[in-house]
């Protein structure tokens, strides 16, 4: 698959992922709107009838306690409690009259009132024909219909709070219940119930098929099939499946009487708008994510462009050529890359010639070490036989004429002599032993070597070691030679005289140290500042060209770097910096 067809792909899961996500996000989310806002209005419609039902329970309940407590009620059970048939049918008398006044006032609202003695027998009934006493007293209680509400309260003899008998009240199930905020509804398809939960009865359906019915059949998996458990609590909200339409309903349950009322609406008859609006928000969703995709393949297009010429260069890079076309047209992070690319492939360049370098310095390396031992052997020999004509030109033996030419000789010959040594150096194993030792000790070691050569040409040291302390781990001779190399070269660039600079510092975000050698010499010029680390070269005319290229191959051995810094002017001396890696062992963090 192509890089931009993976883009595409990766465009079109990102796209599609979020739109789906989107839609039915936005589906749940105006579903449940749509259910909290039902849920408000049925709540307070069920609310509101529960008040209106506890107004009238609780009126009811005031019109019991007045004819248990009344004078009349409390004179019939006193006569009644001591025995005497005269103050009995007398008091029965009074009762009565009172009883059935009442009774003209509470008739709408009661199917009957009885009024029973300690041993559960009817002494007095409401609605009743206040002359048959015969019927009264000693009269079985009268079973109720299912169409009222029983009630039962006891009755206390006030003076002494004895319970001496006992009221039974058949409430109308048609008064009590409140329909006129029971006819109120959300939508044209909203309707309320009232439930009976100590009878386990419906009390009120808007379908006469569950009136009266078991509330398990309107509660149960063939009705609303929800848990029947949720009507205990004193209210909330239930959503359930009626036939096809999904209703919301809330619901307050009352103490007493223990009633439970729903109110319901159905989320099918508002759906409509809301169905609108999600389309609507679909469109436009669909719309700007079209959009985005458009754009998205044009930059894709115009990006992998890029990043293809790139890809291609590489390949060109690969089968060996480094001059591969490049995009110069790109910006950004691809422009960048091709950028960062062409300089990558300048290294490449540059590397591989130093490698190519390398290996024939290696070659001629390994030639150069055999040639330097071929040529020792008659330079020792050369080297001895000038040195005795030199001893016979101070004694006078030869001619004094002749001593000019063995002293040139001579010091040509040791000449030779240090480059036949650096060649052997070069080609020579080194050594792996290592130990730890302080900056500021192999400095001032180095220093003491040179010490005679800077005091014979006026050359004064100025030192800083901010690091001296510092320890590092190498092999000390070889560093120590690898300084002494930089301090012979400050040393020859101020023939004159001079100051010899020498820093050192730690750079902790490195992990390392730093020595700075510096001169105030001539400096070096910019044309052959690339090639000074290079062995056999020098800009002296009795120099070697190995001092620098053995320093750096010494520092680069243990892991750190020797460059030449950038002169504050030109013609104004030169530095060199030396980076070697902190001893982890021996320095405190």
């Amino acid at each position: 698959m192509s890089l931009r067809a993976k883009f595409l792909t990766l465009f079109a899961l990102c796209a599609v992922v979020p739109l789906v996500a989107v839609g039915i996000f936005d589906y749940v989310y105006s579903m449940r709107t749509l259910e909290a806002l039902i849920a408000s209005q049925v709540n307070e419609i069920a609310a509101r009838a529960a008040t209106q039902l506890r107004r009238s329970y609780a009126l009811r309940e005031s019109e019991l306690l007045l004819l248990t407590e009344n004078a009349e009620t409390q004179r019939l059970y006193r006569a009644l409690t001591d025995g005497d048939p005269s103050a009995r049918d007398e008091a029965l008398d009074g009762a009565g009259s009172y009883l059935r006044q009442a009774w003209n006032v509470l008739s709408p609202y009661y199917a009957r009132i009885e009024f029973r003695d300690a041993n559960g027998s009817a002494i007095y009934r409401l609605p009743m024909n206040a002359s048959d006493r015969s019927a009264v007293l000693g009269g079985a209680p009268t079973p109720y219909r299912a169409d009222v509400m029983s009630v039962v309260r006891p009755i206390y003899d006030q003076p002494s709070g004895r319970e001496v008998g006992t009221l039974y009240a058949a409430l109308d199930l048609d008064e009590l219940l409140p329909y006129e905020q029971l006819a109120a509804r959300f939508g044209e398809t909203g309707y309320s119930t009232v439930v009976d939960r100590s009878r386990n009865t419906v009390l009120y359906h808007p379908s006469h098929a569950y009136r009266r019915q078991s509330l398990g059949r309107l509660l149960g998996p063939d009705g609303w099939n929800v848990d029947p458990s949720l009507i205990e609590e004193e209210h909330g909200t239930l959503v359930y499946r009626e036939g096809d339409t999904t209703r919301v309903a809330a619901f307050a349950s009352l103490a007493e009487p223990p009633w439970t009322i729903f109110a319901a609406g159905s989320t099918d008859e508002f759906a409509a708008p809301i169905a609108r609006m999600r389309a609507r928000n679909l469109i436009i969703v669909f719309v700007v994510a079209a959009a985005i995709a458009f754009a998205f393949t044009l930059m894709t297009r115009r990006e992998t462009r890029s990043l293809l010429a790139l890809a291609a260069a590489a390949d060109q890079v690969g089968a060996g050529s480094f001059d591969p076309e490049l995009p110069s047209d790109a910006g950004g992070e691809v422009g960048r890359l091709s950028e960062a690319f062409r300089l990558m492939i300048a290294r490449l360049r540059e590397t591989l010639k130093q490698i190519e370098a390398s290996r024939q310095m290696a070659a001629v390396g390994a030639f150069a070490s055999q040639i330097s031992h071929e040529i020792r052997n008659p330079l020792t020999s050369l080297k001895l036989n000038l040195q005795s004509l030199a001893r016979d030109a101070k004694s006078g033996r030869i001619p004094a004429e002749s001593a000019r030419p063995v002293e040139i000789s001579l010091r040509e010959i040791e000449r030779l002599d240090q480059v036949v040594s650096g060649v052997l150096s070069l080609g020579r194993p080194r050594s792996t032993a290592r130990e730890p030792i302080t900056v500021g000790e192999l400095v001032r070691d180095a220093l003491e070597v040179v010490e005679p050569q800077l005091v014979e040409q006026g050359i004064e040291v100025e030192t800083d070691y901010r690091g001296a302390g510092d320890a590092i781990t190498g092999n000390v001779e070889e560093l120590k030679a690898a300084l002494l190399n930089l301090f012979l070269n400050a040393v020859e660039a101020m023939p004159g005289g001079g100051t010899l600079r020498v820093s050192t510092r730690r750079i902790p975000r490195a992990n390392a140290v730093e020595i700075r050698v510096a001169d105030e010499g001539p400096g070096i010029p910019s044309e052959v500042r690339d090639e000074i680390f290079r062995p056999f070269f020098s800009s002296k005319r009795t120099g070697t060209g190995l001092g620098l290229s053995l320093a750096l191959r010494t520092v680069e051995e243990h892991g750190g770097t020797l460059t030449l810094a950038e002169p504050p002017r030109a013609g104004r001396g030169a530095e060199f910096v030396v980076m070697l890696p902190l001893d982890p062992g021996v320095n405190e963090p």
